[in-house]
């Protein structure tokens, strides 16, 4: 298994390093080799110990709304409603040369 790691150098001309996947574990060493072999050690001591596990939250989804629901029955109480059905419905049964029937 391979993880990043990140190294820094100190002032004091040590070198620490951190695995990104767990940047709680800080080590150092003398040189980077060292430091990246202390890691090494407290990482596979981390997974000889440990598991991992998943865990069910209680989590609720908000039911989504479709999108087009909003619109449904604005029309309703429209005077002019019943003429712009009739037309649509008669438009739809023509049949012309240019149009695929519906």
């Amino acid at each position: 298994m391979a993880t990043n790691v990140l190294i820094t150098r100190q002032p004091d001309n040590r070198y620490t390093a951190r695995a990104l996947v767990l940047p709680e574990i800080v080590v150092s060493g003398a040189t980077e080799a060292e430091a990246v072999e202390h890691l090494r050690a407290a990482l596979s001591d981390v997974h000889l110990h440990s598991r991992i596990i998943q865990v069910e939250l209680p989590i609720t989804t908000p039911t989504l709304e479709h999108p087009w629901l909003r619109f449904a029955g604005m029309w309703e109480h429209d005077p002019d409603w019943d003429a712009f059905d009739a037309t649509v419905t008669a438009l739809r049964h023509v049949d012309t040369p240019d149009t695929p029937p519906v």
